[in-house]
């Protein structure tokens, strides 16, 4: 590969429900403009596609979230050129909804990845080339699914299954020896473990190894040097082997991936089987890797001259607009069914008191601009940009460029954050760049 060269930018999670004001326009244009410098322009699609003629799911990535499809007009407005599909709420609407959301992108020539027909369709790349022909690969990964939104294969007999392309992960304790003898205990006396020793009994599951112990659904284990979250290997070399294959065809390849865990500290950490797939997607020839799905900024590492964005946090946050919602979440929060959506949001907030939407925190991102030359980042910068936390009108929740003091706050946020990856940020001319 000799000279080819390309620009790339993406965001955090677009979780855009209602139409933007007019007012807005002048601060969208701005972005549109950085945006669309850019040969490759990622956003996370945090929502579905349809026009409520489809029931909810059972469950929910939280909020049941929902998009009139004339809506997606004014997203598209920012101009990007690729929209990634996986994450916790692809299934809120169930696969009508999926199907719907998949179905209104094709019909616009939307680049999208991450859900499919298939496992084999979710977990395949978009592919999009560049006005100088190069040629990239975007992968689009949930890593916080509910299990039944997982897509499947088709075998000789059952068709697949609908639903997202997914990492899973492994979870683990660490306790004394004399601490899981007190959990062994506890379950002995609770009788916790019942259905889990029936199963084990009949075949259905295995027994655990020893030095380990399930207390319930949490495993605890006696090893001071376990891990406590690793990828499910399966998961893991599905979705490695699928990004060789990319990289052997394309110039580029590229991973957007939706992560809520933490590292059970503070939710700007990521989990250590984040950081173990990001390494790993890395050497297998990825060039930067997009995250979201945590609502916050997390820190950026420079992996072997590739940069990982643990989290891009918002780009767009309209959760307090969402407009319709189910039954099941007015049951949740003791409102009646046929109350408002704002109604029962009013009630989940405790009165606007708590929630995403009450911290600022969840309303400052960052929008990159990485450039390449012959497969290796010559250029690294980032424009700050803030969401509008202290409106209480239209805008609240809608993205701007970052100036003065917004500026200065997101580079104090993002610098503390990424310190611990030895990546340190500065300021200069209006961006963030490598200090």
């Amino acid at each position: 590969m000799s000279g080819k060269r390309l620009s790339a930018t993406g965001t955090g999670d677009s979780l855009f429900v209602a139409p933007f004001p007019p007012e807005y326009a002048p601060m969208l244009e701005k972005l549109a403009d950085f945006i669309g410098g850019c040969d490759l322009r990622m956003t996370n699609l945090e929502t579905n596609l349809s026009d409520f003629e489809l029931f909810g799911n059972a469950y929910s990535g939280g909020t049941w979230l929902n998009t009139r499809r004339k809506y997606l007009d004014d997203l598209v407005r920012f101009g990007f050129n690729f929209y990634g599909n996986a994450n916790n709420h692809a299934m809120d609407y169930s696969h009508a909804g999926l199907l719907s959301t998949i179905a209104e992108l094709d019909s616009r020539k939307l680049a999208h990845a991450g859900t499919g027909l298939s496992l084999e369709e979710a977990a395949a790349p978009a592919v999009l080339r560049s006005a100088d022909g190069v040629t990239s690969a975007v992968f689009a990964v949930d890593a916080s699914m509910n299990d039944a939104s997982r897509a499947g294969r088709a075998t000789k007999m059952l068709p697949a299954r609908p639903g997202v392309n997914y990492l899973r992960h492994n979870t683990v304790g660490k306790v004394t020896p004399e601490e899981l003898e007190q959990l062994r205990a506890i379950a002995k006396k609770t009788r916790l473990n019942f259905v889990r020793e029936q199963s084990i009994a009949t075949g259905y599951m295995t027994p655990d190894k020893p030095g380990v112990f399930h207390f319930g659904q949490q495993v605890f284990t006696t090893d001071p040097d376990a891990v406590e979250t690793t990828c499910n290997a399966k998961d893991k070399k599905r979705l490695i082997d699928a990004i060789r294959e990319a990289k052997s065809r394309y110039d580029y390849v590229f991973v957007m991936i939706h992560c809520h865990d933490s590292d059970w500290v503070r939710v700007e950490n990521p989990p250590a089987y984040y950081r173990e797939f990001a390494h790993a997607a890395i050497d297998a020839g990825v060039s930067a890797i997009f995250g979201g799905g945590c609502h916050r900024l997390r820190g950026v590492e420079i992996y072997r001259n590739a940069p990982i964005f643990y989290s891009l946090g918002d780009f767009i946050y309209q959760g307090p607009k969402v407009e319709i919602l189910p039954a099941d979440f007015m049951e949740k929060y003791d409102v009646d069914i046929f109350a408002t959506a704002q109604e029962a949001l009013w009630a989940r907030s405790r009165g606007d008191k708590v929630g995403l939407h009450c911290n600022k925190l969840n309303y400052q991102t960052f929008l990159p601009r990485i450039e390449y030359e012959d497969g290796a980042m010559t250029s690294f910068k980032l424009l700050p940009v803030y969401l509008n936390f202290d409106r209480k009108d239209d805008l609240n929740g809608l993205p701007a460029a970052a100036e003065g003091k917004e500026a200065e706050e997101i580079l104090a946020v993002l610098d503390g954050l990424s310190e611990p990856f030895g990546t340190r940020l500065k300021m200069e001319k209006g961006f963030l760049v490598l200090a």
